[in-house]
């Protein structure tokens, strides 16, 4: 009789926490990457940029260092025996498919420049292949964040909050040009430095609350039934939002102590409601006060240093929309209970 022996593979590989480190130290590269050369096609002479630019140079490190790691470690996994469909951490198979969409994307990008030249202003937001490489860098860069949904129990804190901010940064340096971190209409002298007719300006500023809202709120909200955030989570993601936001344009740098007031204040609010975020009551208020914590400090720390010619309407009206935009966002994930 023969025997034979054999050795079955684990279903799914896990990660390390070196791992998520490593993962996010190069992915925040490549989203500082991005932003430098976004602060250099607002800022430098259009004349001096080609492709081949120290602010893709550090984009295209980062990108490079993620991809190393992950199809460095699927290829590994494989020769080990590993399917296809195991070979790397549930979280981390999202991730891959960022970077094949970012490494198509690269040369595509070299292509786009070479036939149609180097875009300028919201040219570069609105190209096909920035377009390209921003779908394949969001989806890239949240890898560690889905882990919540796929080893709940097993999360490690930093990597997690890191990828939830950097997928964040992500969205909102494609969508710059309404976001009131880089565009405070609400200040006459940015207003002044950029004149177009007065009651646009204010629609923008007040489609940029909502926008922003959305954003924050409809990320949050996705985490929540899954994941519970750990002090410090918002103030971080705020803070660094409002630092490489503010940074692309170089409009007031005090906007940053607003986001860091609003950080500090919405992790108080999560952290005494979190046990009861469940309930609806709670999760409407959450919803509400949250948007209303952002834009409060913010329209103070401007008024206070630039002041305002927005009336009392116009200004009051913009920090309840975005309590109102928040309300809304969270009947997405919780509808109304029925009336007993």
């Amino acid at each position: 009789m023969a025997f034979s022996f054999c050795y079955n593979k684990p279903m799914q590989t896990k990660t390390s926490k070196l791992y998520d480190w490593l993962f996010v130290v190069f992915a925040s590269i490549q989203v500082a990457g991005a932003f430098i050369d976004g602060w250099a096609h607002v800022h430098l002479d259009s004349a001096l940029e080609t492709f081949f630019t120290p602010w893709h140079a550090v984009f295209y490190f980062g990108l490079f260092g993620v991809s190393a790691l992950v199809i460095g470690q699927y290829l590994l996994n494989l020769r080990k025996g590993y399917s296809w469909k195991n070979a790397l951490p549930q979280e981390y198979l999202v991730s891959l498919l960022g970077v094949g969409i970012m490494l198509l994307g690269g040369p595509g990008d070299f292509i786009w420049h070479a036939i149609f030249g180097i875009e300028q202003g919201i040219e570069a937001l609105l190209s096909p292949t920035h377009l390209l490489l921003a779908i394949g860098g969001a989806i890239m860069v949240s890898g560690p964040l889905h882990a919540i949904w796929y080893r709940p129990r097993n999360i490690h804190t930093g990597p997690t909050i890191i990828s939830f901010a950097l997928f964040m940064l992500t969205i909102n340096f494609m969508l710059q040009f309404v976001q009131p971190f880089n565009f405070p209409w609400i200040s006459p002298a940015f207003q002044a430095a950029n004149p177009i007719n007065f009651e646009y300006g204010v629609g923008l500023g007040v489609a940029g609350t909502i926008i922003f809202t959305g954003i924050f709120l409809g990320m949050i909200l996705a985490c929540l039934k899954h994941w519970r955030f750990p002090l410090g989570s918002f103030t971080f993601t705020l803070t660094l939002n409002a630092l490489a936001l503010s940074f692309l344009e170089g409009n007031y740098p005090l906007i940053i102590l607003g986001a860091l007031v609003s950080g500090i204040l919405i992790d108080l609010l999560y952290q005494s409601l979190a046990g009861r975020l469940n309930q609806e009551k709670y999760l409407r208020l959450f919803g509400f006060i949250t948007p209303v914590l952002i834009f409060l400090p913010y329209e103070l720390v401007i008024m206070s240093t630039t002041g305002t010619n927005w009336s009392v309407h116009m200004w009051a009206g913009n920090i309840l929309i975005s309590g109102i935009a928040g309300l809304l966002m969270t009947y997405l994930i919780k509808p109304p209970e029925p009336i007993a």
